[in-house]
Parts: C-alpha cells; structure tokens; sequence
C-alpha cells in the first residue's frame, strides 16, 4: 500500500467523532458524496471495512476501524508538529500557535494573558478555539490544537499523561454558594437546603459526592444541571446552595440578586478543581511555555481574589446568557 491521503485519515476521525457521514461533511465543508468516497478509498486502500453503516444513516467503527482511528490522530498529530515547524522556519522564527479552552478560562484567565503574551511576543499568530476538554484532547492529538487550558475535577479523570504532557497551573476553588439574605451562612445551614448540581455520572457531581462524603453531608439535588450559570441563577433566586467555581462566581453581576459565600469549611476540606495546559510532548514552543507560566498567574490570582460584594449594586447586570464550565 502507497501513504495514504492524510485528508483521508482526516475524513475518517470526523465521521468516528459524529457517528454519521452527513455531519461529518457539515463539519468539514464537504458533500456527504465526497466524504462515502473518501471512507470507501481508504477502506479499499486497506483492504478492510472500516465503518459499518446502519439503518439511518449513521455509522459504527469495527475493530480495524478503531485501530486506524487511533494509529490516524499520532500520525496527524506528527505531521501537524512537523508542518508547523517548516512554517516556523520559513517565516524566521514566527510562531502560530492553536489554543483550545473552556468557556470559563475564554472570559476570566486567557484574555489577560493573551495581551501580556502579545507584549512580549508581538509576531506570534494566535489561533483561540472555545472548546470543552473532551473535545479539546482529540483536536490536541490529530495536530488541531497546540495548547488545551483544561480542567479536572478528580485526579483519575482525563487528562491522563499517557501520551500527552501535562502541566498543573493552580487549583481552583469551588466556593459553596448560597442567595444573600437567606440566612444560609455555614455548612450546617446547608444540611436542610436543596442543591443544584451536575448530572449524575459529571466529573462536578462525583466531586460534590465524594466531598460530601467527606464532610458528613448529604446534599439533596433538586436542580440538576450542567451549566454553572443556570446554577448560579437558581441559588440567586434563593432555591438552592451549590458549589461553583470561583471564576464562574466572579463573573456573576446581578445587583438585584447578589450572592454569599458560605463559611466554615475547615481548609483540608475544600473543594477544588486542578486547572491544566495539554500539550504533545513534541509540541513544546517557547510561546507555549511562556503562555502557560501567563495562565498559571492568572489562576492564581482568581483564586486569591476576595469575594467582595458579589451580585453588588456596583455592578451591571451580565446579558452574556452562555453556559461557563
């Protein structure tokens, strides 16, 4: 067998990722013709079936599919490191650099650190992508993504360090948080209260459980979500406590509504969640390390900063209705 097509390979790791070749082909601009084209040459190429169809149109991997699935993404991870080192050569030292990273990081740590990056290196080209970890991680492995800002609720969570290298940046806080006024000010007054929570099953909601554990609780979910706005807006409104990250916390500005944090939790007991900057092993850039000592600060220093007047009458209300994470 001759290479194969890497936009082939590319083909295939969408089509595995969206279960169907329709919207594989959406996402990557092509017809759904091109993209039954490109599965069937490869599979040709091969010689064996790749993608068993099912009734609908959607589409399973069989066991050679998920082998070349997995043997794809290192092998466009490779070309994607060795293309962007030729371009960096090419363009005499200018770097361009991909990053991925959560809603929450997107609005309160890499806006700062992007601006402090641009001062010191004013000809990079910065590629920014808002994406959830568990995507992020298959863009970082196919070449997509340089850098991947993520977080962990749980040490045996993903990311793991298998085949990628990670680096701590700090520990965020959850702080549990409850509506001012409702005379919930410890962890006492939360027994009785209901909790809004993550779905059973979400990292957050095995942290919330295991913590409880911990602290003699048994918090009663009422309100499950997995949008930490739409918490927030709940216990705002008076009708649940929650633990919510300090970032997430930080960004509400509802001065008819403002926040507290309860007290009282002794410090070996508080809850936090790792926050992580991903990178290839072979990826490593001087702009990358220099962005990640940047976002580290930034960590840092939303977690040190003081929950002072939260939903306070100093501020505007936020229209921005997206979810953060």
């Amino acid at each position: 067998m001759n290479g194969v097509d890497p936009r082939l390979l590319r083909t295939l790791l969408a089509v595995m990722r969206h279960g169907s070749m329709s919207t594989a082909a959406a996402a990557l601009g092509y017809v759904p013709s091109a993209v039954s084209q490109h599965i069937a040459r490869l599979e040709q190429q091969v010689g064996a079936e790749l993608l068993s169809r099912r009734p609908g149109g959607g589409v399973t991997p069989t066991a050679s599919g998920r082998a070349l699935a997995d043997a794809a993404a290192h092998v466009l991870a490779a070309t994607a490191d060795f293309q962007r080192l030729a371009d960096d050569i090419a363009r005499t030292g200018a770097p361009e650099v991909s990053i991925g990273v959560y809603a929450t990081a997107a609005g309160r740590l890499l806006p700062t650190a992007l601006a402090e990056l641009r001062g010191a290196h004013p000809d990079v080209v910065l590629h920014v992508t808002e994406t959830e970890p568990v995507h992020g991680l298959r863009g970082l492995r196919t070449g997509e993504v340089d850098l991947l800002l993520a977080y962990r609720y749980l040490p045996e969570d993903p990311p793991s360090a298998t085949d990628l290298q990670i680096r701590e940046l700090g520990r965020e806080p959850l702080w549990l948080m409850a509506a001012r006024g409702t005379g919930i000010a410890t962890l006492d007054d939360c027994r009785e209260a209901d909790w809004a929570a993550g779905h059973l099953g979400t990292p957050d909601r095995r942290l919330l459980q295991r913590w409880a554990h911990r602290t003699g609780l048994e918090p009663a979910v009422r309100y499950e979500t997995d949008d930490y706005h739409t918490a927030l807006a709940l216990i705002a409104q008076g009708l649940a406590v929650g633990l919510v990250p300090a970032s997430v916390v930080h960004g509400w500005h509802d001065p008819a509504r403002p926040l507290t944090r309860v007290e009282g939790i002794p410090a070996p007991d508080r809850p936090e969640r790792e926050v992580l900057a991903v990178t290839r092993p072979r990826a490593s850039h001087p702009v990358v390390d220099d962005l990640a000592g940047l976002l580290s600060a930034a960590v840092t220093a939303i977690s040190q900063q003081p929950q002072d007047d939260i939903g306070g009458g100093r501020r505007r209300p936020n229209r921005d209705g997206r979810g953060a994470d």
